[in-house]
């Protein structure tokens, strides 16, 4: 009797475990259900892009095919074109580029044109430049010219003004010295009229007493 309600119980856990792990059991394939239609899905959208891709790889290799002709045939039309008509096309061209197209005659004779053109203009720049040159050179060497004559009329003015104020020094000297002879001389005269009249004043008393 005791045995009895312990087998009740883990028969009870047995089934509940069961019916956890029969759910578990149930989700997990609907899960993988689930999963493996996705993937079918996405296989199925595999494929079809993979046909997609080889579609679009077919018609880019067509289109290229195609590109490739095309080119090579214009490529042979344009080199008809310019084996036919070669001149025009380049003078066109030249046209379109504000050039124009000459001969091998004209180009070497407008290089000797030029060069000759250079030579010219080399020369008489040459010749402006020395003639500018010797031009300053010369109304340099006369304005020289003119300062020293006018220095040298200017020096002889003043040589001239100083002869003549040596001449008036000179002069001037010769009357001061004459006048300081002049003085001289009548301070000497004057001394002997005063030594003169003092004798005369001495003889006078002198006779006077001897009456």
């Amino acid at each position: 009797m005791a045995g009895k309600p312990t087998t009740k119980r883990a028969t009870a856990t047995t089934e509940l475990v069961l019916g956890q792990a029969a759910q578990q059991i149930t989700k997990a394939v609907s899960e993988l259900s689930s999963a493996t239609a996705t993937i079918n899905k996405l296989v199925a959208q595999s494929e079809e892009l993979t046909l997609l891709v080889a579609n679009k790889e077919a018609s880019i290799s067509e289109l290229s095919t195609q590109y490739s002709e095309k080119e090579r045939q214009l490529n042979v039309e344009l080199d008809l074109s310019f084996k036919a008509n070669t001149e025009n096309v380049v003078n066109e061209y030249l046209k379109s580029t504000g050039k124009v197209s000459i001969s091998n005659i004209e180009l070497t004779t407008l290089r000797k044109d030029l060069e000759e053109s250079r030579a010219n203009v080399a020369k008489e720049t040459e010749k402006a430049v020395s003639d500018a040159t010797s031009a300053v050179k010369s109304n340099f060497e006369n304005a020289i010219k003119l300062l020293q004559s006018e220095n040298k009329a200017v020096a002889a003015q003043n040589e001239a003004k100083l002869g003549s104020l040596e001449s008036q020094n000179k002069f001037l000297e010769d009357q001061v010295t004459k006048l300081y002879k002049q003085l001289d001389s009548e301070r000497e005269a004057g001394t002997e009229r005063a030594k003169a009249g003092s004798v005369g004043s001495i003889n006078v008393g002198d006779s006077s007493r001897n009456k």
